[in-house]
């Protein structure tokens, strides 16, 4: 389903054992494809080319906050909606939750600073996301994934909160390079202004009705998910714009979001990897109407 994150979290390393593990993962490769079939004939999703259950799509906004709309909503018909310069004090990296924590605060006030004044130009609302910053995904239960503890960083329109575990980041492999996990935030901060805008309550709608693992229910997500990415984009330009990012860490930023989106065996409600990268450099224009992600062809969105 939607709004979860533009990659997947790293997976535990392997580890070796006898023949004790043999057959418990034979026994769990005979559970899992009781699943599958049960899936298959009933129609349940259980997440299935994913890692663990993906987020729910329930969003119930207040009625009258914003227009259900996508292609012609407000935000996205502006023709020169566009993020202002944002000079950003993002506090210092760190893999600890208070540090963590700090940056990302540091960060959703630079995103609340580009995206609220766009918003209001166009008499769209804005409220402030609530942010979650975890050591790991442990004990953590959202409206969207309910008690699993298996899931990466993702936003939940239900209760308007971007989740961000340190622990799925994949800090092993990116490191010191700050701008990847800005640009992961800066990913879901996008759904979060999808929902203040209406694009999600309609989007949304319109995956219910097509059905959320049809073709046309996961070509929706695929525009919902490769929008974000084109939000992504605007505001690591204006971000730059400001003196706050250089142009290297642009091409890191760049670079990552071409190494994101639906593998092999996944359900494609996220959009391949080199779309991904095609849309978030699409945002670097900084203009919204190039985000439309919903009046694109068909073979964009892929």
């Amino acid at each position: 389903m939607p709004y979860g994150p533009p990659g997947r979290p790293t997976p535990p390393p392997r580890k070796r054992g006898g023949g004790f593990t043999s057959v418990i993962l034979l026994l769990i490769f005979l559970l899992v494809g009781g699943l599958v079939k049960y899936a298959v004939n009933t129609g349940v999703d259980l997440g299935i080319g994913a890692i663990g259950p993906k987020p729910t799509t329930t969003y119930n906004p207040q009625p009258g906050t914003a227009p259900a709309a996508t292609s012609d909503n407000p935000l996205l018909t502006d023709s020169d909606g566009t993020l202002v310069p944002a000079a950003c004090d993002y506090a210092p990296w760190g893999t600890q939750v208070d540090k963590a924590r700090a940056f990302f605060e540091s960060a959703a006030t630079c995103l609340e600073s580009a995206w609220k004044p766009l918003l209001a130009e166009n008499n769209l609302p804005f409220e402030s996301p609530t942010l979650s910053v975890t050591a790991t995904t442990d004990g953590i239960t959202t409206p969207c994934t309910g008690s699993t503890s298996n899931f990466a960083a993702f936003y939940c329109p239900a209760n308007k909160t971007i989740y961000m575990p340190i622990s799925q980041l994949q800090t092993e492999q990116f490191r010191d390079n700050w701008v990847v996990y800005l640009s992961v935030f800066a990913h879901e901060y996008g759904h979060h202004v999808q929902a203040q805008s209406g694009i999600l309550r309609k989007a949304n709608s319109e995956r219910v009705d097509a059905g959320a693992r049809s073709d046309k229910g996961l070509e929706l997500s695929r525009r919902v998910e490769l929008q974000a990415n084109c939000f992504d984009g605007m505001f690591i330009a204006s971000s730059k714009g400001g003196g706050s990012l250089t142009s290297s860490q642009v091409t890191v930023a760049t670079r990552d979001s071409y190494g994101r989106g639906d593998g092999p065996g996944d359900m494609r409600d996220h959009g391949t990897a080199e779309h991904g990268g095609q849309w978030f450099e699409t945002g670097l224009t900084n203009l919204t109407p190039s985000c439309n992600t919903f009046t694109a062809a068909v073979g964009e969105v892929s």
